[in-house]
């Protein structure tokens, strides 16, 4: 009996290997079910232990104004996106009003990008090497697209993953060439309605990619550049020609469909003023100050600009944004357009250390290594390195576009990888238990694992800031989060949702009824909004009825600006509403300097008081003497 027993056991335990087996085989002989698995498994892991979250507060007031928080109803005009892409998304919003469903497209791209550089990396091979690959992939590149989430960064990945399945569709797909050409365009629409800019990154690197095709294609077929070949050749380049155009195409129906509006086309207008000061680095106020004096300004108007304040119209027009723009430009030329200062900014970013571009390098080293391509790999991390120096020279150094640029590279690679099995370090075998075994597969495993776990580090970390103290959690939320240009890796395992970084300034400030709160730029753009869901849609009228800041990339915005009224403001010279009763200023770091400001524009005599202090946020109530 007890031998039946153990019989049956063994042949029930063998049946299920024999099962597990098989199921992997298969897995194995379909790429994309393969690629979809390992993706949804890192992504599980990523949603279960950390607290997604976006990255900067670009994307929550973007989707803010696309919600209505400014109580003007929906908004398809994206600050940044497609208004193509507005439409559709309210679409979603009425059905289901609760889901932030700009947040849920972020994810989404990534998700289905991640899936598709995956799927063109085991189209080809599926083996230990590649595997390794994807895990390292995984591991070192989703955190940004599924955690610490970013409008760039998901239309980056969107962009390249769609415009590497186009051009498999277009080189190397055998069958369904159509499905992939048609599907790879669309997911690079979307990546191009959420942020067109990106196609400036991503381009570059498919052009790249184009070329080696070329080669490729005509050294693997031993073809010459007859009649033929080369009409091939430009038939695959009028595709690409006319899908590049289209992109373009959408664009410019987005922008006449925002400017068909008369406030959103003055909105656009100012936007592209307002980013030529603050979306690029600024002088110190010593280079530019005879040149201020000339126009008028002093420190005071220095430190407004500096801490994008410079709201009022009647004393910050257009020609003198654009004057000061110009100063600036001018002033960073030379010392930004130098190479040490290239050098000594990407050393002092730590640009070339990050997690993100160290792996782009391993596994540069990897596809040169192993695979049958020794020069395109080469070729893709001199690109990167190259449009890294050139975003320095330009004045544009943050993490998510140097990420991006990271992304890039990496997906390329990936995606051309072709195993060498005829290479040398494949061909160096080791007998282990009786059979011959590849050294190289279990160096690959292990160098992996190790950096895996390395990596996951990361999530040890995490509980130690949910048991912090208030002061020490809050100090580390600041030093953290409001570091929103750099690359900080304890951002994935912050918790900002399981514990709110700043709840009582946010009730505060949405539960009296009597004030409304002009909220500092830089004391809580970068801060309050983490006390909010991303999953979540912003509420309706939140910034009319509560709060709303003072400067940033809504800087009047028509929604902004009826706000703005509505509250007793004039939405061309707000600060000058400083002074009327129901109006009080959150401000930590810059009151003084906005009192000076009021004195010297509005009224010498004026004074403020402190009204009160909450999660670390001093709140003023600017007023003038009854005597003055």
């Amino acid at each position: 009996m007890n031998s039946k027993a153990t019989l049956g056991a063994k042949t029930t335990g063998s049946g299920l290997v024999e099962k597990i087996k098989a199921a992997l085989v298969t897995l194995a002989s379909k790429p994309l079910l393969l690629a979809f698995f390992l993706n949804l498994a890192a992504f599980l892991i990523r949603i279960l232990v950390f607290e997604v979250k976006y990255e900067v507060s670009d994307d929550y007031i973007t989707d803010a104004v696309l919600s209505g928080a400014f109580g003007s109803g929906y908004d398809p005009h994206l600050l940044f996106g497609n208004s193509i892409l507005g439409y559709l998304l309210i679409f979603l919003y009425k059905l289901i009003p609760s889901i932030s469903f700009y947040f849920v497209l972020l994810v989404a791209l990534g998700f289905i990008s991640v899936t598709v550089v995956l799927y063109l990396l085991f189209k080809k091979k599926v083996n230990v090497i590649t595997v390794c690959m994807a895990l390292l992939f995984l591991s070192f590149f989703t955190d940004d697209l599924y955690v610490i989430v970013q409008f760039t960064k998901s239309a980056t990945a969107a962009g390249i993953a769609g415009g590497l399945l186009i051009l498999h569709g277009l080189w190397e797909a055998k069958e369904k060439r159509v499905k992939h050409i048609a599907f790879g365009t669309l997911l690079a629409i979307f990546g191009i309605f959420v942020r067109f800019d990106v196609i400036y990154i991503f381009a570059a690197f498919l052009v790249v990619a184009f070329i080696a095709h070329i080669f490729s294609f005509l050294k693997g077929s031993g073809k010459k550049a007859d009649k033929k070949t080369v009409a091939g050749i430009g038939a695959r380049f009028l595709i690409c020609v006319a899908i590049i155009g289209l992109f373009f195409g959408l664009n410019l129906i987005g922008v006449k469909l925002r400017n068909l509006d008369e406030g959103h086309r003055g909105f656009n207008d100012f936007h592209i003023i307002r980013y030529s000061i603050t979306d690029i680095g600024r002088p110190e106020y010593k280079q530019v100050k005879d040149e201020y004096q000339k126009m008028g300004l002093d420190y005071t108007d220095y430190a407004m600009l500096e801490t994008w304040n410079f709201v009022d119209r009647e004393v910050y027009s257009d020609d003198l944004l654009k004057d000061i723009s110009s100063l600036n430009k001018s002033v960073l030329a030379e010392e930004n357009h130098s190479a040490s200062n290239i050098i000594s900014s990407l050393a002092e970013n730590k640009t070339f250390s990050c997690p993100a571009s160290l792996i782009m390098f391993a596994l540069i080293i990897f596809a040169v290594a192993l695979g049958k391509r020794k020069i395109y790999p080469l070729v893709l991390v001199l690109s990167a390195v190259t449009m890294i120096a050139a975003f320095v020279y330009l004045g544009r150094t943050v993490y998510r576009i140097e990420w991006s640029v990271f992304y890039c590279a990496v997906s390329c690679v990936l995606a051309a990888f072709s195993f060498n099995e005829e290479g040398f370090l494949y061909k160096q075998k080791k007998r282990i238990g009786g059979k011959d075994k590849h050294i190289i597969s279990y160096f690959a495993v292990i160098l992996v694992a190790m950096l895996m776990l390395f990596n996951s580090a990361r999530i040890l970390t995490s509980f130690v800031f949910k048991d912090m103290s208030n002061k020490d959690y809050i100090e580390s939320f600041e030093g953290i989060m409001g570091a929103s240009n750099l690359y900080m890796p304890e951002k994935a395992g912050f918790p900002t949702s399981s514990r709110k970084p700043t709840p009582n300034i946010i009730e505060y400030m949405e539960n009296d009824s009597e004030h409304f709160y002009y909220v500092d730029f830089a004391t809580g753009i970068q801060e309050l909004y983490f006390n909010y869901d991303p999953w979540i849609r912003p509420e309706e009228g939140l910034f009319r009825d509560g709060y709303a800041y003072f400067g940033g990339c809504t800087m009047h915005h028509p929604a902004e600006r009826d706000a703005l009224i509505a509250n007793g403001a004039d939405p061309d010279s707000p600060y000058k509403s400083l002074a009327n009763d129901n109006i009080f200023l959150v401000d930590t770091w810059g009151a003084e300097i906005k009192l000076d400001y009021f004195r010297r524009y509005y009224c010498p005599d004026a004074d403020m008081e402190l009204v009160g202090e909450i999660d670390g946020y001093q709140i003023w109530n600017i007023y003038i003497p009854e005597d003055a």
